[in-house]
């Protein structure tokens, strides 16, 4: 079997997460293992899928995780969302789609979707400055999605570019996740509740379902069922219990 070289650019995004949301206890789910790794094709096309997802901050948070490589793919996301709190708590997102040298999408959100006017306040105090820092350097793709419009915040960054651009985004990342952590989830998490998630965010996890990108990288080689699985039931699926500690 001739060995492949998978693409290697955004390895950086998971130890990156939980180094700064680390001290809110993140857990691992109960998930199959076919669901956590998997690899399909051969040669030139090889792909490898792995993910996670862990019950966080007591399960008032659920994060998910999931990295998809080939040849000449390396594509990375990671969402935390509130389960039945979104009122307190918003969602963190990112998603870099990287292909050859090029970003060919770099998505970096945080979103309030439970309708509250005090966390969408909060957030815009806490992001809107950050934001202004890094637009020049992240500017708004020209072909920007449709679905993406209908639900960005004012602070979110949707761009591509050459991999120079991806290193201005890791730092960005970096500064929102130390920022949503310090603002927006610790000082709240005491008064947000655990539980199945809130219908403001079962709605939020169809939508970005319906829309991932995910789908067209993997069912030509993952099949259309193992893809469908992967994306509704576990990535964007409910949030699961914590596995057993053993």
């Amino acid at each position: 079997m001739m060995e492949v070289t998978l693409k290697d650019a955004v390895g950086w995004t998971l130890p990156d997460a939980q180094s700064r949301l680390g001290d809110l206890e993140w857990r691992a789910e109960d998930r199959p293992d076919d669901f956590r790794y998997a690899t399909f094709g051969e040669g030139n096309k090889h792909l490898r899928v792995i993910a996670d997802g862990w019950q966080v901050a007591a399960g008032k948070l659920c994060a998910r995780y999931a990295r998809i490589q080939a040849a000449l793919a390396d594509v990375a996301t990671l969402m935390v969302y509130p389960t039945a709190s979104p009122d307190l708590l918003p969602v963190f997102a990112c998603e870099w789609v990287i292909l050859g040298d090029r970003a060919h999408v770099l998505v970096l959100d945080v979103e309030c979707v439970g309708g509250s006017r005090p966390l969408r306040d909060r957030a815009s105090e806490a992001l809107a400055p950050l934001h202004a820092r890094y637009v020049a350097s992240l500017p708004t793709a020209d072909n920007l999605p449709q679905w993406f419009s209908e639900i960005r915040e004012p602070w979110a960054f949707f761009t591509s570019g050459d991999l120079a651009r991806l290193s201005v985004m890791r730092e960005a990342f970096q500064h929102y996740l130390d920022a949503t952590a310090a603002t927006l989830y610790a000082p709240w998490l005491k008064e947000a509740r655990a539980g199945e998630d809130h219908p403001a965010i079962q709605a939020y996890k169809r939508h970005h379902a319906a829309h991932s990108p995910g789908y067209a990288l993997l069912a030509p080689r993952a099949g259309e069922s193992w893809t469908r699985r992967f994306l509704h039931d576990w990535h964007f699926g409910p949030a699961r219990p914590a596995a057993r500690e053993r």
